[in-house]
């Protein structure tokens, strides 16, 4: 039964990988070069955040804030550096940002190659102008930065599963290591991770020497990358959590979704409340949440969050993350570009009080025509493309269903962790599956699409 696991070997040239990069990198640069690089359009939202504490990091050796205990410290040190040698200029950072993500759309082609090299390169050049890659690579967030060690990682886990290697299960860890290091979502596919490098070598060779020896290599190296940053949170905050990020994240967003829809109550009145109790119950326990070291609070956050979450019916909460997950696998990535949402359109959780047929119409009375039209071309291309992933995710499964069951899996864990919370970026991390799930769907049907236009001529 192992055996149907293994993926039949298959590489890119050298000629198509650069085919599949230099195509990426002309389309991410042209998007960039037709983007006003305006702060106020580029450092939205958590960008500023990460602007910020690069310039600090860079100028004084610091964060600027200890609000940077909630991240992880690789992206800053990506921009730090990048400021070290091109000064604060966005233009630098999204162009070399470009550059990278063509060669994560390179992995995703070496990937798909290990099935077939037509699937290989037509999963790279999917990659190549695949709307969330290239949206989010406009962006200064840790998302499009994360892809590169991550679709490193996949790749070098398919050749472990291929040759149970222990210099793959190294490989596989180092690259894992430097992902987490640059986002936090990622810090528990460890443990499953390791899990499976122990028990590729047992189920296909029965040698459970060999399995040990990957699994502690891989262990060894996924510590490796996080070591300094563990050591950081040790001595300075007598901790082993990577960050303080999770606290905030259930008390201030995942909370408050919930909320939304099982009482209606509108978000930022939702946040308003939650803190407002937290903070008595923090005083009725004799506790000054602005003197709490910031590891401390929050722990403290994670435990109101999940009583206040107990609170509520179970329906409600699988519903929010139901829905949560079923819009992060739908939602059109055009709509997070920042010209887009610089359109004028009304916010959807902003209407809450009124019934789903009137914030519809008001949607679409207040929003611009643009916007309008961009979104539905956006959603009718992701109710395609997820037709032709289901399509490939059947051919994947009669090739080889042990795979197909890993990659369902991986796709289940980012969907989990983002829950109810809900943007095309936390689809990012499976993208790689999807692209070359609809490779493959795209490589089956290409010939009856010849056979049929053949006839019509």
């Amino acid at each position: 039964m192992w055996k149907d696991s293994v993926i039949a070997p298959g590489a890119l040239s050298l000629r198509m990988m650069l085919v599949i990069w230099a195509a990426a990198a002309v389309v991410r640069l042209a998007n960039i070069a037709a983007m006003p690089l305006e702060p106020e359009l580029i450092l939205a939202e958590d960008a500023w955040l990460y602007w910020a504490n690069a310039r600090s990091l860079l100028e004084y050796g610091t964060f600027a804030d200890t609000a940077s205990a909630g991240r992880m410290p690789g992206y800053f040190l990506f921009l730090a550096g990048l400021m070290g040698v091109f000064g604060s200029s966005l233009f630098a950072v999204l162009a070399v940002q470009a550059l990278l993500d063509s060669v994560t759309c390179v992995l995703v082609g070496m990937i798909g190659a290990r099935l077939s090299v037509s699937i290989g390169l037509v999963a790279g050049l999917l990659a190549a102008v695949w709307p969330n890659l290239v949206v989010t690579s406009t962006l200064v967030l840790t998302d499009s930065f994360f892809m590169l060690p991550f679709t490193a990682m996949l790749y070098a886990s398919v050749r472990f599963l291929e040759t149970s290697s222990v210099r793959w299960a190294v490989w596989t860890g180092l690259f894992l290591g430097a992902a987490v290091l640059v986002r936090a979502a990622a810090q528990y596919l460890p443990l499953a991770v390791v899990l499976l490098v122990v028990a590729v070598p047992l189920l296909r060779e029965r040698n459970w020497r060999r399995g040990l020896s990957a699994g502690l290599a891989f262990t060894v190296a996924v510590a490796l990358p996080l070591a300094p940053w563990l050591h950081r949170n040790v001595s300075q905050h007598d901790t082993l959590a990577l960050t303080s990020q999770g606290g905030m994240h259930l008390l201030y967003w995942v909370v408050p979704r919930v909320l939304f829809r099982a009482q209606g109550i509108q978000q930022g009145q939702a946040v308003k409340e939650l803190r407002e109790e937290f903070q008595i119950e923090m005083k009725s326990r004799g506790l000054d949440v602005k003197s709490m070291n910031i590891f401390a609070r929050d722990r403290a956050m994670k435990d109101f969050s999940l009583a206040r979450l107990s609170e509520l019916s179970p329906q409600d909460i699988l519903g929010s993350w139901g829905s949560g997950m079923t819009v992060n696998l739908m939602s059109p990535a055009i709509g997070a570009d920042p010209r887009i949402r610089a359109l004028p359109h009304p916010s959807f959780m902003g209407t809450s009080h009124l019934d789903l047929l009137s914030r519809i119409t008001l949607y679409m009375q207040e929003a611009s025509p643009v916007y309008l039209a961009t979104v539905a071309i956006g959603v009718v291309g992701a109710v395609l493309a997820s037709l032709l992933q289901i399509y490939g995710f059947v051919l994947l499964s009669r090739v080889s269903g042990w795979v197909a069951f890993l990659g369902i899996a991986g796709m289940f864990y980012f969907l989990l962790i983002s829950g109810p919370i809900t943007a095309p970026k936390y689809r990012l991390p499976f993208e790689p599956v999807l692209i070359i799930l609809q490779a493959m769907a795209l490589v089956a049907l290409w010939p009856r699409l010849r056979r049929v236009a053949g006839e019509r001529i």
